[in-house]
């Protein structure tokens, strides 16, 4: 595959990506309680405003160590920064134990 192509596949990978998404969802919704312009907010978590603002780009691929660094400088857990994610994984889990609630009355129906 050519450098191009995969290129084009990276950037097509990253439209979709539904953890970025997810993440700077929850950074911009921190910024917003916290009543901090996007400069102020880059400037308490002790990045560069570009960098702030490349976060919040398609092209933004941030690691998970950055996205701890900048949850611990915040002050909050780092799934708060993945709030749709955190939700989801609640509700899964939730489905589960129901599952496993409404399995064990009908073994003991079944019984």
């Amino acid at each position: 595959m050519g450098e191009k192509q995969c290129r084009r596949k990276a950037a097509n990978a990253a439209q979709g990506s539904t953890l970025r998404r997810a993440f700077q969802a929850g950074l911009e919704g921190l910024r917003l309680e916290s009543g901090l312009s996007r400069r102020e907010f880059a400037e308490r978590l002790g990045i560069p405003r570009s960098s702030y603002f490349h976060l919040m780009t398609s092209a933004a691929n941030p690691s998970l160590d950055y996205i701890e660094l900048i949850a611990e400088r915040a002050g909050v857990d780092p799934l708060r920064l993945l709030p749709r994610l955190a939700n989801t994984a609640d509700a899964r889990r939730r489905e589960v134990r129901e599952d496993d609630r409404q399995d064990e009355s009908f073994q003991a129906l079944a019984c």
